[in-house]
């Protein structure tokens, strides 16, 4: 058997090199065009649905997109919101044959390193009329505590546009994280979308009530949502004063 190996490895590596080409053009959330029904959207590229919980852990499992009125709309979009995962096959296949320079290649649910968790926003015609993004929690400490830098490369996915910002005020029991505080909100509207940002990095009250705080005890995240203008209202950022 051990003469086998070398030929398992070099088909290993071919087959991941081969995928590499594909991976290049894979859909991504960010490709997804408002208005488009979900028979469009790539089922093979975006699987696992089922319904979200406003950018948390999905619930509901879905045998497929179409069956997004499963789902609960909700309170502030009036949306159907439908979690997903980019398919992971092949960085699965890079974990079993323990390649990390191939691991980073293919994690696929992650965005510039971050674990992410995405999902899309659908009305009752089953038109996909936005998507959300967010840092996962679940993320390793060292790396979820980068998760708030993740605000400047979600406004540069839509370009320096007319964004309007606000550093929202540290409230009560709230605390720095190595004296860094973070609590930023900003939108940019366009003609046919609205698009959202947020940024996180604080203890909120409970995590800092210590003389040493625990390891793992702060938030820090980022959040994307993008809706057509057409579908929801846009909702002016806080009476900010616009800065990039």
């Amino acid at each position: 058997m051990r003469h086998l190996l070398p030929v398992c490895a070099c088909l290993m590596a071919i087959s991941v090199s081969a995928h590499g080409a594909l991976a290049q053009v894979s859909k991504r959330i960010f490709d997804v065009q408002l208005g488009s029904p979900v028979s469009k959207l790539p089922s093979d590229q975006w699987v696992d649905p089922s319904c979200g919980t406003n950018g948390g852990p999905p619930s509901i499992r879905l045998d497929s997109f179409a069956e997004f009125a499963k789902c609960r709309t909700e309170r502030d979009t009036g949306l159907h919101e439908v979690w997903f995962i980019y398919d992971d096959e092949w960085e699965y296949i890079a974990r079993a044959y323990r390649d990390p320079g191939e691991i980073g290649r293919y994690s696929a649910n992650t965005f510039y390193s971050q674990p992410i968790i995405t999902s899309l926003l659908i009305d009752d015609g089953g038109l996909v009329q936005g998507y959300r993004v967010v840092t996962d929690p679940r993320a390793p400490d060292d790396v979820r505590l980068l998760a708030h830098t993740l605000t400047d490369v979600f406004k540069a996915q839509f370009g320096v546009g007319d964004w309007q910002c606000v550093d929202l005020p540290q409230l009560e029991q709230e605390k720095p994280v190595d004296g860094t505080f973070v609590k930023r909100d900003c939108v940019s509207v366009s003609a046919d979308r609205y698009v959202k940002v947020q940024g996180r990095l604080l203890r909120k009250p409970g995590q800092g009530n210590f003389d040493v705080a625990p390891e793992g005890y702060f938030e820090s995240s980022a959040l994307l949502e993008v809706n057509s203008t057409d579908a929801v209202k846009p909702v002016p950022c806080c009476q900010a004063t616009a800065f990039q």
